[in-house]
């Protein structure tokens, strides 16, 4: 590799740079499909493929590459390939392609360089606009076809739950089937579920084992598919199966754990024996869903969610090097902890999604992949969907739509108690892309405010009606 050798990101690349590897890739990569195949085999011909598998980390010639390999990097690109040279826009494309970062050298030839500009989602809508106000009547008819969909998706995730615990039940009798979770996330596709199952995870809460696998694949899913699409592509129901099973299927290594342990009310030491055979969860998924033939990313989920950046954390396991850690294992790291974070436990409170948000925010570099992290924050929004929040005027409202990741505290609300504490019945939608001088002051603890039932947020949530 040449001494002048560098790391930049896509959009750093300037025409007289020479790419010698691709060291980051986009989660296109994490299963490869025909189109990226294709792509790979014409762009990087004479290069090699890192994998990552069940196996762990091989290196292959780029023709050798198969559907569903998971792409973990690009080396030994020849100054000959026809994508070695840099020239005027590439890096655009590159990006376009989901090839994110490499490492370069300066060819003999080179222009001085001119840095391009960071690629963006297109021109900000200004607050206040004409523009933001017909995106709000889009946007209120989506409002209206997610409530709609509230109770269908109580029943889908009560359902799902039970699902997971059938799983691991039969697994415990050494009857290891994917079935039953396939037809499961085939339903909830069909029903256009998972927005309103987002919801519910961030209001209800959720047991330490079940209910955390639903809400992890739906939270999983959604912020995989909004990534992708943010990245300008469409993500397919594969890809959108694909994700929602392998969160799904995560914990299925916890079959392995006595089931009186996974349901104790009890707060295990970090040295005890139980926590230990906890611990142990993500081996033993690894090797059950290797024996099942599942696909190399979704044993990589399971083996690696708990792997941190820093490696030495006691919460970091199994021990490996992180770049065995795998994009979508990455982000399924940060969903899984936020949605520990937000679901019931019976040693500690349920965090509000807003809260939870604050909280990774802190984590970012010491536990987790930085730009993974803010595609994950970017995808639930500042405040994800379903948090209550007081505006300025000191009445009290739902999140009912994600704010523009330009305008992060301007989501779309429906407000659910005056400035008089009174709890109202008929609700207005408000878009504070729109309400130029209506701003959120902080976010509200609902299981706080709303204490006389466990589900009395929940409960005024769903029956909320716009006109």
């Amino acid at each position: 590799m040449s001494q002048a050798t560098r790391t930049v990101r896509a959009d750093e690349l300037n025409p007289g740079m020479v790419i010698e590897e691709v060291t980051e890739l986009s989660f296109d990569y994490a299963s490869l499909d025909e189109k990226s195949l294709k792509f790979l085999k014409n762009a990087f011909k004479g290069a090699k493929a890192v994998l990552v598998g069940g196996d762990g980390v091989k290196t292959v010639a780029v023709e050798e590459l198969k559907l569903y390999d998971s792409l973990q990097s690009i080396l030994s690109i020849s100054p000959s390939s026809k994508i070695a040279t840099v020239v005027e826009g590439m890096g655009a494309a590159m990006e376009k392609y989901g090839l994110l970062e490499f490492k370069v050298s300066q060819s003999g030839k080179s222009a001085p360089a001119v840095h391009t500009a960071p690629k963006t989602e297109g021109e900000a809508i200004p607050i206040g606009s004409q523009a933001a106000k017909k995106r709000f009547e889009v946007k209120k008819e989506e409002v209206k076809k997610f409530l709609a969909s509230m109770e269908k998706a109580v029943s889908s995730r009560e359902q799902s739950n039970l699902t997971v615990e059938e799983m691991l039940d039969n697994g415990r009798q050494g009857k290891f089937s994917s079935k039953g979770v396939e037809k499961m996330v085939e339903e909830i596709l069909d029903e256009g579920a998972t927005p309103a199952m987002k919801a519910i995870a961030g209001l209800r809460g959720s047991d330490q084992t079940y209910a955390h696998c639903t809400d992890m694949s739906v939270i999983l899913q959604e912020c995989y598919v909004d990534i992708l699409g943010r990245g300008g592509r469409d993500p397919s129901p594969a890809t959108r199966r694909f994700a929602l099973i392998a969160g799904f299927m995560h914990d299925i290594g916890k079959s392995e754990v006595p089931k009186d342990i996974l349901e104790s009310t009890d707060r295990f030491s970090p040295d005890s024996q139980e926590m230990i055979l906890m611990r142990n969860h993500t081996t033993y998924g690894s090797r059950i869903l290797s024996d099942m033939g599942m696909p190399n990313v979704t044993i990589n989920v399971a083996h690696y969610h708990h792997v941190k950046t820093e490696t030495t954390l006691l919460t970091s396991y199994p021990k490996v090097s992180y770049a065995e850690v795998l994009p979508l294992t990455r982000l399924a790291s940060i969903t899984d902890v936020y949605q520990a974070l937000i679901g019931k436990r019976r040693y500690k409170k349920s965090w509000v999604p807003g809260k939870a948000i604050e909280y990774l925010i802190q984590l970012e570099g010491s536990e987790f992949d930085a730009r993974v992290l803010k595609q994950f924050i970017d995808a639930m929004g500042r405040y994800p969907l379903g948090s209550l929040v007081r505006l300025s005027t000191n009445t009290l409202a739902f999140v009912m739509e994600m704010a523009p990741i330009e305008h992060a505290g301007r989501p779309i609300v429906a407000v659910v108690e005056n400035a008089d504490g009174e709890l109202l019945t008929n609700h207005t939608l408000l878009d504070l892309m729109v309400e130029a001088d209506l701003t959120i002051t902080e976010v509200v603890d609902h299981y706080q405010h709303f204490s006389k039932t466990e589900d009395q947020a929940f409960n005024i949530f769903k029956s909320i009606r716009v006109a």
